[in-house]
């Protein structure tokens, strides 16, 4: 029984050698946030959306197409300005 417990505590001290950090590293909470630059057709307005949002709105589309959106200033179309710029 007690070499059980041993074999146990080994396992489980060999899963936690790599488990290094705090809870809010592992769920990513400590990255920088990415912003994408999105610019207003219509009236020039630059919005930046967090490259989470622009990844989902990208879901299905075909390879190279970027995701519009629409102006929160104007309602126009706004399309992708640049690189994405971290802070």
């Amino acid at each position: 029984m007690k070499d059980e417990k041993n074999k146990e505590k080994k396992q489980l001290d060999e899963l936690n050698k790599g488990m290094e950090g705090t809870i809010e590293d592992w769920l990513g909470m400590n990255d920088p946030d990415v912003f994408i630059d999105y610019v207003c057709l219509e009236c020039g307005c630059i919005d930046p959306v967090p490259d989470f949002i622009v990844d989902e709105c990208s879901w299905g589309d075909e390879d190279g197409e970027e995701p519009t959106f629409f102006c929160p200033a104007c309602n126009g179309t706004m399309v992708r300005k640049e690189k994405p710029r971290i802070e």
